[in-house]
């Protein structure tokens, strides 16, 4: 009887036990299921969102699946939050994704603005979730999905105009703005200036952005109250320490209230912060409206203002172009100058830039303005055509007075003088044709180039600039039917002038044949400019000779391995976009070298399949912001990696371009996309950039917006 209890109580106790462990082991698969599916999903989810980048178009990932491994593991509390939180995360990496796809993968506009409403819904639901500002569970650490930023990021204009009224962050806003100049839409541009004007921003950059704006359009006064504040602040305050000159502040206050007939408020008297810079273009500002006002007469304002831009031709050396600017003002002005007191103010001090502008200076360097490399440097002043023009003419007629005078003329004073009207008429022909004035701009070249003593390259090259800034590229391609072979001293056998100016001539008379289709002419062209500017060692010339031939497809390298796509290496950055621009470091040889590596990315990917394209194109953002100065060039061979049959190659562009929008002028984008357009021979594109850039020449080159317009950056 004890035996068969304790056979029974031995069986239960098995039985008890085997149930523990069952239970036990329900537990735990109970606990690490849903750990395994969570840490499954994590895995998959990483795998395809990388995959974005490498996928051939015309595939479409969704990158969905790996979500449903997130159900159970959200419904759980010992998993909820991590569940949750990746997949909130893996929907706004998808939305993005999904967004940049659309304008680089497969580039379309009704993709892009499907993909655009899908990321402001999961913005929508981040803001309303987790309030996160940043994820790193599922890649590289990125910000929570913004439309704004993101739409900034990739250049889509339309989804910044379209939802302009919505934008809180003040730099999107800006960029709208932006955006609405660039397409030549003033009217929405001052909308949305009013629109952000209601927030009354105190950040100095948005406000002074709007007021620019609306002190070019109807709402002049409106812009011109905004702006007493910042001068003040800037002047009275500073911010951790740091403090910001109100020097361009005060020019477009002074500017603006000109337009709307007011009185500036004074310029702060002792500031305790920033101080007053911008010199050169407040007294030019100063000059020309004392003699707009004045009405040809010499009142004591345009006295005042001639003794001030005088006194910044006599004490100290000028920024790039600001002498021969002032020079040009005050002689246009009317200043009471001798013939010795106009060659002295002319002449250059200690490191101070030469008078005249390099004779090499294509029409792309003309429409730069001589832009500084630095942002926040002080940009060069700006001076309309006339006033160069009748700076010459009375630097002519001093001449003659000197020929006439009884007492002989000094040498150095008759050379320094001839020089000064050259200079002079070689800014009037680059001013008119930035102006779109061709026959002024031609008579100034050649009157530039009879002073200057130029050759045929030079007289060329001048003409052919104006015509090219102008429209008439048929004309600017005929100036230059001219031998490029740089001329040579019979006695010493070495170049008779700049042998630079030919390798320029060989360069434009390239990029002109390429914009008119005449493709064999644009590679022997380049080719010869790659010689020549080989011979006189200069590497900017060399490398961009080779970017046209790259960009006409005679340069042909083997693309780069998958793993370098992958890797980011095989676009590498070169430095265009650097102010201590490393790739002039070192000897002529590693200076080459590091174009050809750069440029070898470029052109090798362009020839590339359509699986390695499609990664290029995702790999090219990450280093953007470094377009080489030949920005048109540059455009037309990044349009090679897209395929006309793979998606819209503008959208691209825009895209692969928004980073370098912020080193050019929106004139010198503009004017860059219409011969990008051009080369490619794509006609109605060219002519829709030609109609903006043609609107933001009027816009930047009105005397009464010169200001405004260069705050925006026109």
């Amino acid at each position: 009887m004890g035996a068969t209890r304790h056979k029974q109580l031995g069986k239960a106790q098995k039985v008890a036990l085997a149930s523990v462990a069952v239970l036990a082991t329900g537990a735990a698969a109970f606990v690490t299921v849903p750990e395994i599916m969570l840490a499954h999903g994590t895995r998959e989810a990483k795998k395809c969102l990388v995959s974005y980048e490498s996928a051939a178009p015309p595939e479409v990932l969704t990158c969905r699946e790996p979500m449903e491994w997130m159900l159970l593991p959200a419904r759980l509390p010992w998993t909820a939050n991590r569940a949750r939180y990746r997949a909130e995360e893996l929907n706004a990496r998808v939305a993005v994704a999904n967004y940049v796809e659309a304008a680089v993968g497969a580039p379309s506009v009704e993709r892009l603005a499907k993909a655009a409403d899908a990321l402001d819904l999961d913005a929508e639901v981040v803001k309303k979730g987790s309030q996160r500002l940043a994820f790193d569970e599922l890649g590289p650490s990125v910000g929570a999905p913004d439309l704004g930023r993101e739409a900034d990021a990739l250049g889509d204009r339309r989804t910044l105009l379209a939802r302009g009224d919505m934008w809180l962050d003040f730099r999107v806003r800006i960029a709208a703005m932006r955006a609405a100049l660039l397409e030549a839409d003033p009217k929405r541009a001052e909308a949305l200036a009013r629109r952000y004007a209601d927030y009354d921003p105190r950040d100095h950059d948005h406000r002074t952005a709007i007021a620019a704006v609306l002190c070019m359009g109807e709402d002049v006064t409106r812009g011109f109250e905004m702006l007493p504040f910042v001068q003040e602040d800037r002047a009275s305050r500073r911010y951790e320490g740091m403090s910001r000159d109100f020097g361009e502040v005060r020019a477009l206050l002074v500017a603006c209230a000109a337009r709307a007939g007011k009185s500036p408020p004074p310029m702060p008297e002792s500031p305790k912060a920033g101080g007053a810079d911008v010199v050169e273009q407040r007294a030019l500002l100063r000059l020309r409206l004392a003699a707009a006002r004045a009405n040809g007469e010499a009142t004591e304002p345009v006295q005042a203002a001639i003794a001030a831009a005088r006194s910044l031709l006599e004490n100290g050396p000028r920024g790039p172009g600001g002498r021969v600017a002032l020079l040009a003002a005050v002689l246009a002005a009317g200043a009471d100058l001798d013939a010795d007191e106009v060659a002295r103010l002319s002449r250059a001090r200690d490191d101070e830039a030469p008078l005249a502008a390099p004779l090499a200076w294509t029409a792309t360097e003309w429409l730069a303005e001589r832009r500084p490399v630095l942002g926040d440097v002080e940009p060069p002043p700006v001076v309309p055509g006339a006033t160069f023009v009748a700076a010459a003419r009375g630097v002519l007629g001093l001449e003659a007075k000197l020929r006439a005078s009884k007492v002989g003329p000094e040498r150095a004073t008759a050379e320094a003088l001839v020089a000064a009207r050259g200079a002079l008429w070689l800014e009037a022909a680059a001013a008119l044709a930035r102006e779109g004035d061709a026959a002024s701009g031609a008579t100034a070249a050649d009157e530039a180039a009879t002073a200057l003593g130029l050759g045929p390259h030079g007289r060329a090259l001048v003409r052919s600039n104006v015509f090219r800034l102008a429209g008439d590229r048929e004309k600017a391609f005929a100036e230059l039917a001219v031998d490029d072979t740089p001329a040579k001293d019979e006695r010493t056998g070495k170049a008779a002038s700049d042998p630079r100016v030919p390798a320029a001539v060989a360069l434009q008379r390239a990029e002109l044949a390429m914009a008119l289709g005449k493709r064999d002419e644009a590679r022997a062209s380049a080719e010869r400019a790659e010689a020549r500017a080989e011979a006189c060692h200069d590497v900017l010339l060399a490398a961009r000779a080779r970017w046209q031939l790259a960009a006409l497809g005679a340069r042909t390298p083997p693309p780069p391995p998958w793993a370098d796509v992958e890797a980011g290496t095989a676009v590498s950055w070169i430095g265009f976009g650097n102010p201590l621009e490393p790739y002039r470091a070192g000897d002529a040889a590693a200076q080459s070298a590091r174009v050809t590596r750069a440029l070898d990315g470029w052109a090798g990917l362009a020839g590339a399949d359509p699986s390695l394209r499609h990664a290029a194109r995702w790999a090219a953002l990450r280093d953007r912001g470094d377009s080489p100065p030949w920005l048109g060039v540059h455009l037309a061979l990044a349009g090679r990696l897209l395929a006309p049959t793979e998606g819209d190659v503008e959208i691209w562009l825009d895209a692969v371009s928004a980073f370098d929008l912020r080193r050019f002028s929106l004139r010198s984008y503009a004017f860059a996309r219409a011969d990008a357009a051009r080369f490619r021979g794509d006609a109605e594109a060219a002519t829709r950039w030609e109609a903006r850039y043609r609107f933001l020449r009027g816009v930047a080159t009105d005397p009464t917006r010169i200001e405004l317009a260069r705050h925006l950056d026109l």
